[in-house]
């Protein structure tokens, strides 16, 4: 059995004593105070700070204190897949499904589309629901949409390289009616879809920002057109759009602001 009481003093071991300390204090902590909590002197300190930040995984704040950086947030949600982010989401999904009384998810890019994360189905008999891992096109899909809106330009480009198909009369497939889509999607910050995807099905979504990863995900909400087309459309996109802000700001507590 390894004896866990003896330290590892080699760089990588007193690298690993930083980040775990770093780990345990999401507000950051100082140069100095790095150095005394792991008995390290500053200047060892110091030396091993500026190889973590040049690689991602620890970050300055203008405050002085050092913080885990973006790479260490992407691995952490990399092995969990994302299990900080669906937590986070839940009471924010059951808001939304509880004040429309609708289906409520949250949802990344996947593969070249979307894949659902978690998602919140009203308790009301008949409601439409998706399941998590549930696979929709980034062009027919508002949450696809979303998510290919807030992708660079590059990734656009060899995604309309691709073939796409009608789901339903009202799909758009052309590649000028797509781009058109993208750019007011960049402008408005929200996406809808109306008998697109599913028939039948109207769908909203918006941009939940994780400032700790730079990762991008969607927050959308969808129920049956005849239905859920009863709601005026300013209000639901104006309560999405607090929704996934309030997601975002919820995420971004994990760390402290710049």
């Amino acid at each position: 059995m390894r004896d866990t009481t003896q330290i590892d003093d080699t760089p990588v071991g007193r690298a690993f004593r930083i980040l775990e300390k770093l780990s345990s204090h999401p507000d950051g902590l100082t140069l100095s105070e790095i150095a005394a909590s792991t008995d390290l002197v500053v200047a060892t300190v110091h030396r091993h700070l500026n190889t973590l930040i040049n690689v991602g995984a620890v970050r300055k704040l203008n405050t002085k204190a050092f913080v885990l950086g973006e790479r260490m947030w992407v691995m952490a949600s990399q092995m969990t897949n994302g299990a900080d982010i669906t937590h986070s989401a839940a009471p924010v999904l059951k808001d939304l499904a509880d004040r429309f009384g609708e289906t409520s998810f949250l949802a990344r890019l996947g593969d070249r589309n979307v894949e659902v994360m978690s998602t919140c189905t009203p308790t009301a008999f008949g409601q439409s629901f998706v399941q998590p891992g549930r696979g929709m096109p980034l062009y027919a899909a508002a949450s696809g949409k979303i998510l290919l809106a807030l992708s660079s330009d590059s990734f656009v480009d060899s995604y309309l390289r691709q073939p796409r198909k009608a789901f339903t009369p009202n799909t758009k497939v052309a590649e000028a009616e797509i781009r058109a889509e993208i750019r007011q999607t960049r402008d408005r910050q929200i996406a809808i879809c109306n008998n697109e995807f599913d028939p039948g099905i109207l769908s909203y979504a918006a941009a939940v920002e994780d400032q700790r990863t730079g990762l991008t995900y969607a927050l959308a909400v969808f129920g049956l057109a005849d239905r859920f087309s009863a709601i005026e459309r300013g209000t639901v996109e104006t309560q999405l759009l607090n929704a996934a802000q309030r997601l975002s700001l919820s995420l971004g507590s994990f760390r402290s602001p710049e």
